[in-house]
């Protein structure tokens, strides 16, 4: 009998992670899932949840980052992978698993396509994409598992037993600790403790799997921002390729795709505040360059007071006076604004520190120095 082959597309935006492992078993037992593709904006903490299962399920993150406030791209991205995988003719069943009604055409048009079409999500879903799938499978709320201990488990009303029996005072830090290691569900034994369990506690591999993320995403950044400082032009722009082999020289073991991103131009472009790019007409020679964070207005002001008094010192007159056009383009070749200061001229900001600057002004021109 042949096994059928299945295209996964999670929404992870509308679908909670707690299903992830039902999800997997309930396709996996229907044939072989050849794709496993899970889309979000990964820079989310509501979706850091979907990590453990990634690594475990081996889905493939595709990063796809909110262009505007308050929306999300997520949809359209799904529905273009989708149709990709359709037109490839590989794929036999197609297993949309969201509670997002927006996916009601895209499972239309795949039926129309000749494939079988399987919805996964909760009670919430749509009547509309519940009826536009071949098939719709609701996910039940899983119950909660067993967690293996290190110490024997006992359940709730046996500990407040204990608890009675012998009463102690416990501390707010070792509550804490004792709430970390046990759980409501965990099975009677001979030998009970005298703990109180609770399951909103966070799985510490959970907690661990996202440092190690952070960890990674930290090291590709730096490598970017060390390769940009080294082969940058004028403008601040190197080439992507120079970027590209300082990676793959420093043997990672690990690179972008393993956060989703099929290609290092679209890892940096997920990044708009980190990164500007540019590429030629031809749509060759693709460059970046790392943007540097905004100075909080305490650090712009000494830049200022430095341009000053390093402009007087270097083009200053027999007595110290200086243009003040001058500073004033030493000022913008640094792009720092004045009016971000509170001053609408370099001429109103010198005035207001009468104790720093000695002004002299005839008509139009405006000469300064240093007290």
């Amino acid at each position: 009998m042949t096994t059928k082959k299945i295209a996964l597309f999670i929404d992870a935006d509308n679908i909670s992670a707690k299903f992830g492992k039902q999800i997997i078993d309930t396709l996996e037992a229907r044939g072989e899932i050849f794709i496993r593709r899970i889309y979000g904006n990964w820079e989310k903490f509501s979706l850091h949840g979907w990590n453990e299962c990634i690594l475990n399920c081996s889905l493939r993150a595709v990063q796809q980052p909110d262009f505007a406030t308050g929306k999300n791209a997520t949809d359209m991205s799904l529905t273009i992978d989708a149709m990709d995988v359709l037109h490839d003719g590989k794929a036999e069943v197609f297993a949309l698993v969201s509670n997002d009604s927006d996916f009601t055409p895209l499972a239309i048009r795949l039926r129309e396509g000749g494939v079988t079409v399987l919805g996964l999500g909760t009670a919430q879903v749509s009547n509309s994409f519940r009826s536009a799938c071949s098939e719709f499978i609701d996910l039940a709320p899983p119950a909660e598992s067993k967690k293996s201990a290190p110490v024997e488990e006992i359940p709730a009303q046996a500990a407040d037993k204990v608890q009675a029996a012998k009463p102690s005072k416990v501390t707010k830090k070792s509550a804490s600790v004792q709430l970390s290691l046990f759980d409501d569900n965990a099975p009677p034994v001979e030998k009970p403790q005298s703990v109180v369990a609770s399951p909103k506690v966070i799985p510490i591999p959970t907690a661990k799997l996202q440092s190690e993320r952070d960890k990674k995403l930290r090291q590709l950044h730096d490598i970017l921002r060390e390769s940009a400082r080294t082969h940058g032009d004028d403008a601040g722009f190197s080439l992507l390729n120079h970027a590209g082999q300082a990676i793959k020289s420093k043997h990672l073991g690990f690179g972008v795709k393993d956060f989703g991103y099929s290609h290092l131009r679209d890892f940096i472009a997920a990044f708009p505040k980190l990164y500007e790019t540019r590429q030629d007409a031809t749509g060759k020679n693709f460059c970046y360059r790392c943007i540097e964070p905004k100075a909080p207005a305490a650090d712009k002001l000494r830049q200022v007071h430095n341009i000053l008094r390093e402009t007087a010192s270097a083009q200053g007159d027999q007595k110290g006076f200086v243009d003040l056009t001058c500073a004033g383009q030493n000022i913008r070749s640094k792009k720092i604004s004045i009016k971000g200061l509170g001053h609408s001229t370099l001429s109103k900001f010198v005035a207001a520190f009468p104790k720093l600057y000695e002004v002299q002004k005839a008509g139009k021109l405006v000469r300064y120095r240093c007290r």
